[in-house]
């Protein structure tokens, strides 16, 4: 979904009121989280797919919007501290959510999580209220539906990054893509470990333990930026190490979980591996929004999560289906490992030669 509204949600950012996009799209994604109420048995699920889809559909309006408006919050040199500060507030829902999420399905059942999840997107919609943005960058071209099916709209992006020399950047994330097929295995791992994996794996009764993965990811994805900020500081050239060393830093943790022997260690290994993400992530978005105008970052960040939403969702099929062929979790994640390990390879040559504040930009390519 997020692919397919890419090329609508980006140019829109770029035109329209960017808070009254997030507001709208918090507004619309409290009433398909409601809808997941009425979703109650195997039948329906057709439903519970369509509204899935919608409320990430709508999610990507939302973060076009305010990748486009965050930069607009901060002086250039702060960017990197901003975006790290943005990992950490993301992480901390992210693992405190993931945690109560887990223990309160358990508890409550998933009808009550579903009704305070969707409670969190009015709150979200609350803090946007008073945000003060400056007027969206007035565009040359008109918005026609045509530019968004053939693309036109993404290119003129693509070709704005292309002229400052810095468009390799975009595949960033697509090298660390990987991750997705990790993703999607976490609930299988968290059943081995809670001790009910065979032939019927109860899920909803491991629902402590996954959420204790998801927040394992989360607290890397918070500590990873501050860590490698506070180590190497915030220069481009930093920013650029970050791109591909952090999936070093990925490889290395995912390697550590297929040899954990328990627990504590599984999620440390995750932590770990998170970090690295993180940093990776931080590093090539705070690149990227330093160097273009600001009439393309909705559209250039709408085009970096196309391409990054293709490729994590292919990782994210292979590795279901080699678990299905294997039958091993194992094999599949020393698989992705080695695909990690490749893209971070590919990385450290590919964006060796973008440019940076410590030397003069080099002629588009």
């Amino acid at each position: 979904p997020t692919a397919t509204f890419s090329p609508l949600a980006g140019p829109l950012a770029d035109r329209l009121s960017r808070k009254a996009i997030m507001i709208a799209a918090d507004l619309l994604r409290c009433l398909v989280v409601l809808c997941l109420l009425f979703v109650n048995e195997p039948g329906e699920l057709p439903l519970l797919y369509a509204l899935i889809f919608s409320q990430m559909s709508v999610s990507i309006f939302f973060d076009s919007a305010r990748s486009g408006a965050l930069p607009n919050t901060v002086r250039r040199e702060d960017l990197h501290g901003a975006y790290a500060l943005s990992a950490v507030t993301w992480s901390t829902m992210l693992a405190v959510g993931a945690f109560l999420g887990g223990a309160l399905v358990e508890r409550i059942g998933i009808q009550a999580v579903f009704a305070l999840d969707a409670l969190t997107y009015l709150v979200s919609a609350g803090f946007l209220i008073k945000l003060v943005l400056p007027p969206t960058p007035v565009q040359p071209e008109p918005f026609r539906f045509t530019d968004v099916v053939l693309l036109t709209d993404l290119r003129r992006g693509f070709a704005h990054m292309r002229d400052l020399g810095i468009w390799p950047i975009l595949f960033s994330k697509v090298l660390w893509s990987p991750c997705g097929g990790f993703l999607v295995l976490f609930p299988l791992l968290a059943a081995t470990y809670d001790g009910n994996a065979g032939e019927t794996i109860d899920l909803e009764a491991a629902g402590a333990t996954i959420g204790m993965f998801f927040g394992a990811r989360g607290l890397g994805t918070g500590i990873g930026p501050l860590v490698s900020r506070r180590l190497w500081g915030s220069s481009e050239r930093t920013l650029v190490r970050m791109t591909w060393g952090g999936m070093l830093v990925g490889a290395l943790g995912y390697l550590c979980l297929v040899f954990a022997p328990n627990m504590p260690l599984a999620l440390a290994a995750v932590t770990l591996a998170h970090m690295g993400g993180s940093a990776q992530w931080v590093g090539s978005t705070t690149y990227w929004q330093r160097r273009i105008d600001d009439a393309f970052r909705g559209r250039v960040f709408a085009t970096e999560f196309l391409l990054m939403t293709l490729s994590f969702s292919v990782f994210a099929f292979a590795g279901g289906l080699m678990y299905d062929v294997f039958g091993d979790l194992r094999p599949v994640y020393l698989i992705l490992i080695g695909a990690t390990l490749v893209g971070a390879l590919v990385g450290s040559r590919w964006f060796r030669q973008l440019p940076t504040d410590e030397r003069p930009p080099t002629a588009a390519a």
